[in-house]
């Protein structure tokens, strides 16, 4: 949402996880970001970004952007929303055209991206994200910005991070029925990137792992672009539901022995200390009682299948984890102590907890990795709101980059 106040501009951002909604509306003055509003409620009706109950969403949708409406003190009616990595697909086109005329103009390169617009449009998906990686005109080497050189045919290679029209369409309805509209998408472990990841490992190519509730996301930034995102079925949830299994609790009761617990790294004395716990509410009367090194155990079984898997899926889609200079673990499962020692010894890499360092004017309070992604969509709408020009080839769902494509090919 964009809305000049005296405070600056006005934008809002939404993140809509498995497990909890955040509500961010921020005033931006030049590099300057400020929280002026703050939601946060239970996910309910919403799966992973998508809407699984139409009413239950409309419900807490209507109530986290009223809690930070709230606070700031006015009303909002346009926000960007976040994509779970679990509902996108990260593909590589590369196509081709005749160069109009003498030289490469922006109309040509609108050329190639209206071409990918249309393959997918035909196919039912809604481009969220759509880098070019590589421009190449002939039989020449590959260039990184071939405006004004000339030839007869230009070839670019394109990264396109496109989900299903069903999710954006479903996602729109339920916004309308709240009184509000979408000013943007952005897929969020880009975004949670944005915020944890320094310049330089932004650079030279890092991994950002995004553990949410129900899946993990992960993207790779390489030379400051989004190269890949992919996603891992498995999430803290899955931890929770395992203690619950296994000791026969409810799923509440065990969400809280996780939390009061989660330890990775505990001393052999240690090991044998009992866990005791009572719940009136629980399925069951009885003392629940687990050794700290069983309950560890539980853990860190479900935390290697998950890093397992994130290996497992980068190595299938021909991306060696070997050649990235930096793997940075975000999210709201991070709080587990030590998890970033049993991913850096799975991943044979160097592994660090991300935390958002991009907003200076931000709360300490607001900057842990559960705000990650949400923290990240305000840079994105910071770096939109100060550059209004083409940077690092990026171009996002009806963003700057497509009004100004449009207008260079009307010149």
């Amino acid at each position: 949402m964009s809305k000049n106040v005296k405070k600056g501009k006005i934008v809002a951002c939404l993140d809509m996880g498995s497990s909890k909604l955040v509500c961010m509306i921020a005033s931006i003055t030049n590099d300057d970001v400020q929280i002026v509003g703050y939601g946060h409620k239970e996910s309910r009706g919403i799966l992973a970004s998508a809407i699984s109950d139409m009413r239950l969403a409309q419900k807490s949708i209507t109530n986290v952007v009223s809690e930070a409406e709230r606070m700031a003190g006015f009303n909002i009616d346009r926000l960007l929303i976040g994509i779970s990595g679990s509902q996108v697909i990260s593909t590589r086109k590369e196509v081709s055209t005749k160069i109009a005329s003498d030289i490469v103009k922006a109309s040509d390169i609108a050329v190639l991206a209206a071409k990918i617009r249309a393959e997918f449009k035909k196919n039912n998906r809604e481009i969220i994200h759509l880098i070019p990686l590589q421009y190449r005109i002939d039989d020449s080497a590959p260039v990184v910005n071939p405006r004004y050189m000339s030839g007869e045919t230009l070839y670019a290679k394109f990264h396109v991070v496109s989900t299903s029209q069903t999710t954006i369409k479903n996602i729109e309805n339920c916004l309308r029925r709240c009184q509000l509209s979408v000013n943007n998408y952005v897929v969020e472990p880009y975004v949670s990137g944005l915020s944890c990841l320094s310049d330089n490992e932004m650079d030279l190519g890092s991994l950002l792992i995004d553990i949410g509730g129900s899946s993990t996301s992960f993207s790779i930034i390489l030379e400051g672009k989004l190269i890949h995102v992919g996603h891992s079925p498995i999430g803290g949830v899955h931890i929770t539901k395992d203690i619950s299994t296994i000791l026969n609790i409810s799923f509440d009761a065990a969400e809280k022995i996780k939390n009061l617990n989660s330890s990775l790294l505990i001393s052999p004395i240690e090991e044998r200390e009992m866990i005791k716990m009572k719940f009136i509410d629980s399925d069951t009367q009885e003392m629940i009682q687990i050794t700290r090194a069983e309950l560890r155990d539980i853990i860190q079984s479900r935390l290697e299948e998950m890093f397992e898997s994130v290996k497992t899926i980068l190595e299938k889609s021909g991306i060696s984890v070997y050649k990235l200079g930096n793997i940075v673990l975000t999210g709201g499962v991070t709080s587990i102590v030590g998890i970033d020692k049993l991913a850096s010894e799975i991943f044979e890499k160097n592994v660090r907890i991300g935390y958002p360092n991009k907003l200076e004017s931000v709360a300490s309070e607001v900057l842990n990795p559960t705000h990650s992604c949400s923290l990240g969509m305000l840079v994105f709408l910071r770096n939109l709101h100060l550059k209004e020009k083409i940077k690092d080839g990026f171009e996002s769902k009806n963003s700057w980059f497509a009004r100004l494509i449009e207008k260079l090919a009307a010149v």
